[in-house]
């Protein structure tokens, strides 16, 4: 075994130990079937390489498959429905995931709260993590990443510019200080950008940064608030910061390219996008710095926000839900030495805080100067905001999205659409 530091070690003797200390000793599947299903092939690839681990440990077979997103949901539905080759265990994506809901009743998993109150892994994991996976008093999912943000900068072209970013304290004073950025010219326009941004509403950037706000748009009971007074200030203040040419497009195809050559010189990036700095980094034109986000002024006081991640649950067909309970808190969160192997391997940071020690997430990062960006996203972790999520969540961003390239584009004002998007979110709840 690959050595994985002396905490790690120390914290997988104690997740055994968790297992085969309770009434019973070690979960025990009776070497039974297991049919799991994810929809992400990454994941699907690291869930294949412990295969043999995970049915060792809990005496199963895993039956693991790759169901395409796109007909993920309508798969599921249709094997629940008919009643066969419904999966045991299922990974499903946090983002716009229409599996969940704050009654039982009308959700395709079971409800875990009974399990997870008493999980001493499950209450380690952080509580901007579990709020994805939370709908009412319910807790529906086992979170397998952290994903938190951290800006990513072009020192050179920034330090060219006269500004510090690392010294910055707000995105206001950042985004005043990013008109020094984009004042050189060619052609009229910038040469230099201080963010990417896709202008369609709460995506990318816009998305990250609203985290820090503290203006949720749905109440704990899970009703629309599109209209409070927050969101409307800060919709109002993105619009002002637009409106002051920082922004470039949100080039997916070409991120790194705009990186590389200068035009893009910052970007607030989950753990999943830092690796796009890769080539700008080794090219070595330019000096690159990382750091925790600026603070949004009159937020909620987090340096950080989260972008994407999937979470494990067990589908309401289930029988044996004391065992799979057992088998998804072993897989997600029973042994550490997943979060040093996927950090190693993929750069993503897993809620496993027992890990967080280990060396490697104490190492210096060449592409940052020597900068120790584990140490930074660990601290971050455990700063992430919560967001209340809900049932009609991911079409009330919809319902905004869609009002919001009439505000940006002139055509309503931000009351007007706040006011649209608020009377569209009401109607789902009838």
């Amino acid at each position: 075994m690959r050595h994985i530091g002396l905490f790690a070690l120390c914290a997988l003797f104690a997740a055994v130990m968790l297992f085969t200390g309770c009434p019973g000793g070690t979960p025990d599947g009776g070497g039974r079937e297991v049919l799991f299903w994810t929809f992400a092939q990454n994941n699907l690839d690291e869930w294949t390489a412990r295969e043999a681990e995970i049915e060792a440990k809990m005496n199963v077979d895993m039956v693991m498959e790759l169901v395409p997103q796109n007909g993920f949901i309508q798969k599921l539905q249709a094997v629940m429905t008919e009643g066969k080759g419904v999966p045991d265990v299922i990974e499903w994506m946090i983002e716009n995931n229409r599996i969940l809901n704050a009654d039982p009743n009308k959700c395709f998993v079971h409800p875990l709260e009974k399990y997870t109150s008493a999980s001493a892994l499950y209450q380690k994991v952080p509580k901007g993590r579990t709020a994805w996976v939370t709908y009412g008093p319910h807790v529906y999912g086992l979170p397998h990443d952290v994903h938190p943000v951290v800006l990513i900068y072009n020192d050179s072209l920034w330090k060219e510019a006269g500004v510090d970013v690392a010294a910055i304290q707000n995105w206001d004073q950042f985004m005043q200080e990013a008109q020094k950025l984009i004042a050189k010219k060619e052609g009229g326009k910038p040469m230099h950008y201080a963010l990417p941004s896709g202008d369609g509403g709460l995506g990318d950037t816009m998305w990250m940064i609203w985290q820090q706000t503290g203006a949720q748009i749905l109440d704990k009971d899970g009703k629309p608030i599109l209209t409070n007074d927050k969101f409307k200030a800060f919709v109002s203040k993105w619009l002002e910061w637009k409106a002051t040419g920082v922004f470039t497009n949100w080039d997916w195809g070409n991120f790194g390219a705009l990186l590389k050559n200068g035009t893009l010189a910052s970007y607030t990036t989950p753990d999943w996008w830092v690796s796009q700095v890769n080539a700008a980094a080794e090219d070595g034109t330019y000096q690159w710095r990382v750091r925790d986000l600026p603070l949004y002024t009159g937020g909620n006081g987090s340096n950080t926000s989260s972008w994407g991640g999937s979470f494990l649950a067990i589908p309401k067909t289930v029988k044996d839900l004391d065992f799979m309970w057992k088998l998804v808190e072993y897989m997600q969160y029973g042994n550490p030495e997943v979060a040093v192997t996927r950090y190693e391997t993929g750069g993503m940071l897993a809620p496993l805080p027992d890990a967080w020690s280990d060396p490697v997430f104490s190492q210096p990062d060449p592409r940052f100067g020597g900068q120790i960006l584990g140490e930074l996203q660990v601290a971050c972790a455990k700063n992430a905001p919560e967001v209340n999520a809900g049932n009609i969540f991911w079409d009330v961003v919809g319902d905004f999205n869609e009002q919001y390239t009439e505000i940006a584009s002139g055509k309503i004002s931000v009351d007007e659409g706040l006011q649209a998007a608020q009377e569209q979110a009401l109607q789902r709840l009838q």
